[in-house]
């Protein structure tokens, strides 16, 4: 009789354990597939939404429903921001990734950093000199 009882409990031991796998394993594809959604649509806010969900239901799995942690919370951010980083140069003009665009960003940040006392005149003038014989 004791048997039966012992077997018993490793049975719904085992099924228990395979249970817990099956749902970290469903937890974790759907994650992944809303990520690989994120990237197609990358400016969809509910989408975002749906994925930050998604995730910390998959964290929570992973820490045996403990809870996530804020390290949890920034994995999934930094997973977020990863599959949206196309949204910010999607849709771009040319004239917005020109090489003018981004020799005026140049200047703009030497100005700021004279402005700010980082460097003196004589470096601000070289530097800008430099920067302008590029184009």
């Amino acid at each position: 009789m004791v048997w039966f009882i012992v077997i018993g409990i490793v049975v719904i031991a085992v099924w228990w354990g395979w249970q817990m796998e099956k749902s970290k394993t469903e937890a974790r594809e759907a994650y992944q597939q809303a990520l690989a959604m994120l990237k197609a649509d990358p400016r969809n806010p509910d989408l975002r939404q749906q994925t930050l969900a998604l995730g910390r239901a998959y964290s929570n799995l992973m820490r045996d429903k403990k809870g996530q942690t804020i390290f949890d919370e920034v994995a999934l951010m930094n997973d977020i921001n990863a599959a949206c980083a196309g949204a910010a140069t999607h849709g771009l003009s040319n004239t917005e990734n020109s090489p003018f665009n981004e020799i005026e960003t140049r200047l703009e940040k030497l100005s700021m950093l004279k402005t700010r006392g980082l460097i003196d005149e004589a470096e601000y003038s070289t530097r800008r000199k430099e920067i302008l014989e590029e184009i």
